[in-house]
Order: C-alpha cells, then sequence, then structure tokens
C-alpha cells in the first residue's frame, strides 16, 4: 500500500497535524486537525513547551469512520517557521561507488553529505540541502537524482537551508515530547513554494507574503525555491486588536465582524448596525463605514508600513527587476474580504498579483499552504538531506473489532 505523507506544523496560533497521500501529483488529505495554542507561542519563541506538547500528543490518534482503522501519528514532516531563515549555495563532487559507473542512491547520498559539511554561521544549523541539478560526466545535467545513468563522478550544485539552531531544537522538543519522531525538516517558504509549483497561475519566480495571525513574512523565490525570508510582527491579531479598541467589543465579536464584512467601500444605500460598543461610558453604533476606516487605517500605518521597512531590507543589493516581481499572498489573513481591492492599490508597480492556496481535498484553505506543500516535497524522491533522514513509516495502523 502507498505510503502516507505526515506532517505537523506549529503557528504562533495553531498546531495542526495532517495525514494524506499522493495521487497523479495531487494530494489528497484523509486527516487534518488544527487546535488553537494562544499564548504558548509568541512570535516563533515557545513560551509554554510542556502544553505546547500535550496538546500536540492529543492529536496524534484518528480513526477511519468507514474502515475502521485507526491511525496514530508516529513520525512526521516538521514545518519549521521561516524566521531567521538564511540559504546558501554549493558546490560538491565525489566518485561513484559502483565499480561499473552506475549512479545508485548511495551515491546521492553521499555527495549531499558534502555538502552537509560545510561551514554555517555561529549559532545556525543545516535543516534540509536541496538539491538543483545534478552533473555526471559529459556535462549532462540533471534536475532530478540521476539513479541509473553511468559515470565515474557525480557533481551536485544546491541549496542549503539554515535556522538558528534554537527555533530547530525547540520546535523538535515538542514534536519528540509529544511521543512524534521527526524525520524531515521542512521550512515554511520551501514548503509554500513547493506548492506554488502546482498551482497553475503561480510564476516560478516572485516575491511570497505569508499572512498569519501574528506575524507576516516576505520571501524571495527564484526559480520555485526561496533565497530569502524576512519577518515582520504583524498579522489578522491585531487588525482584531485594533478593532476591539475602537468599537470595545470582544475579540470574538470583532473576529465576527472581519468575516462576515470585511473590507467593503461598495456605496450602502442603508447603513446597517453591525456593532454597539462602550465608548467612555456612551453606548455607540456601528456601521459598515466605520470598520472600513478601521481597516484601512490599520493597514497604511501598521501592516504595510512595516511591510515596506521588512522589504526594503530583503531587497538591499537586488536590481529593480527584482523589486517589481510579481507578488504572491497566502495565509489566513489573505483571505480577509475585500483584501484583493487593498492589494492592488498598494503593489500597483507589481508585475503581477496572485493568491496561493491549496486545491487538495481535505484542505482547501490558504492556511493549510504549508501543510500541503510539505507534502509535495515529501512525495518525490529528490536526494535532499531530508530524503536521506527517512527510513520507516509514519504511522502505524489498527483495525477495530466489532
Amino acid at each position: 500500500m502507498e505510503k502516507p505523507l505526515t506532517v505537523v506544523e506549529i503557528s504562533d496560533t495553531k498546531v495542526r497535524v495532517a495525514v494524506g497521500y499522493a495521487n497523479n501529483d495531487k494530494i489528497n488529505l484523509v486527516y487534518m486537525a488544527e487546535r488553537p495554542i494562544d499564548g504558548l507561542i509568541s512570535h516563533g519563541e515557545i513560551i509554554d513547551l510542556t502544553t505546547l506538547a500535550q496538546i500536540l500528543s492529543s492529536m496524534r490518534e484518528f480513526k477511519n469512520e468507514t474502515t475502521k482503522e485507526k491511525f496514530v501519528v508516529n513520525e512526521a514532516t516538521l514545518v519549521l517557521p521561516s524566521l531567521g531563515l538564511n540559504v546558501f549555495q554549493s558546490e560538491k563532487e565525489t566518485n561513484v561507488v559502483s565499480p561499473f559507473g552506475v549512479i545508485a542512491q548511495i551515491d546521492i547520498e553521499n555527495v549531499i553529505s558534502l555538502v552537509q559539511k560545510e561551514a554555517v554561521p555561529s549559532g545556525s544549523e543545516i535543516i534540509d540541502i536541496i538539491p538543483d541539478t545534478f552533473t555526471l560526466e559529459q556535462g549532462r545535467s540533471y534536475i532530478n537524482p540521476p539513479i541509473g545513468e553511468h559515470s565515474n563522478q557525480i557533481k551536485v550544485n544546491a541549496k542549503i537551508h539554515c535556522l538558528p539552531t534554537r527555533i530547530v531544537s525547540e520546535y523538535k522538543r515538542v514534536a519528540e515530547a509529544a511521543h512524534i519522531k521527526v524525520r524531515r525538516l521542512c521550512v515554511g517558504s520551501y514548503a509554500i513554494a513547493e506548492l506554488g509549483k502546482h498551482i497553475g497561475d503561480i510564476p516560478n519566480s516572485y516575491v511570497l507574503v505569508d499572512m498569519g495571525a501574528e506575524m507576516s513574512s516576505i520571501s524571495l523565490i527564484g526559480n520555485n525555491t526561496p533565497f530569502e525570508t524576512i519577518a515582520f510582527q504583524s498579522g489578522g491579531n491585531d487588525l482584531v486588536a485594533r478593532i476591539v479598541e475602537n468599537f470595545r467589543i470582544s475579540p470574538d465579536e470583532a473576529l465576527g465582524l472581519l468575516k462576515k464584512y470585511g473590507f467593503d467601500e461598495r456605496p450602502l444605500s442603508y447603513a446597517p448596525i453591525i456593532a454597539k460598543g462602550n465608548v467612555d461610558g456612551v453606548i455607540k453604533s456601528f456601521d459598515p463605514n466605520a470598520l472600513n476606516t478601521i481597516i484601512k487605517t490599520f493597514f497604511a500605518e501598521d501592516y504595510f508600513a512595516q511591510f515596506d521597512v521588512t522589504f526594503e531590507n530583503l531587497m538591499k543589493g537586488y536590481p529593480e527587476a527584482v523589486r517589481n516581481l510579481p507578488i504572491v499572498f497566502t495565509g489566513g489573513f489573505s483571505k480577509l474580504i475585500g483584501f484583493e481591492s487593498l492589494a492592488k492599490e498598494k503593489f500597483a508597480k507589481s508585475q503581477s498579483i496572485h493568491y496561493l492556496e491549496p486545491a487538495s481535498f481535505g484542505a482547501r484553505d490558504a492556511r493549510f499552504s504549508a501543510i500541503v506543500g510539505a507534502m509535495y516535497s515529501a512525495s518525490k524522491y529528490k536526494g535532499s538531506l531530508s530524503d536521506s533522514r527517512v527510513k520507516t513509516g509514519e504511522i502505524s495502523r489498527d483495525k477495530e473489532q466489532n
């Protein structure tokens, strides 16, 4: 039976566990669990590892109601936040093991192991090595591992993904404390770029904006792979807080207004009352225009202001053509009603504007972009460092006795 793909993603506000299968270049999810973890992580830093691990552990088991099989997630790909991502280029070459000069998987692993020995900045850790090309004798070049081809040497050009060691170790500790062995590590921006390869209108090179609840990140994607990622501390929760502050309503009510109305500047013949709040001892009523004002002000004074500073830091040293690359939005906050009109005005100089979300059965929402992208990455042998870590099955199953 085809091997299932299991992924764990831990964001600032949610922990997700997913199990799926790759079939005809599509990902079909059979299990997706999502739990809130507000207050357990702040801007990528884990505050309460014990409670977080307990929540994750409670999500490991599920049952297929049709087959009555119980599944337990034992191992998984762990999606890490892109905070502090550094990407380096490396080129290494080695002799082929076979006396007949036939490329085997061991040769792929050997040449990747040479890349793994590259020195990285202090305080950083290699989480994955992604081959760009494999080159054999006579200059023959391959994107995929050239297993079965004839050559006495093999050379790889690869990208090294590094993250701060403290982030890697803390997130792995959560998974391991939840009794889930980490077999693959995958940085979020890389996973999303992998998903982008399977979405029809997403270009090969672009600026990726992942809009989260507490944090957002901007990544430069070239030829479907991240070159650099910088995060900034603003997201959907900040807009909710702004509405709470102005309308004097609860966070749940504020979130409900965003989901129902969002940003809509169409003229209204009748402006209904959508909220009432106690402002300085006076009960005030608010209509959609008041909500529009808060949203527009938030993006102008907060979100886009922080975006501009982060974008300028990301683009240092790059030519003007890179600055005007297509821009691609993903993440749950990008689904805000009316955001497209705000983005169209703000990013008028970009070559084009796109919205990335998976079309997978069981996960058709932008907040699952990294989950599905990580499954795409794990579904095909590419000769990466993560591929060499995978040796055993990721879930166990038992059929219930009726």
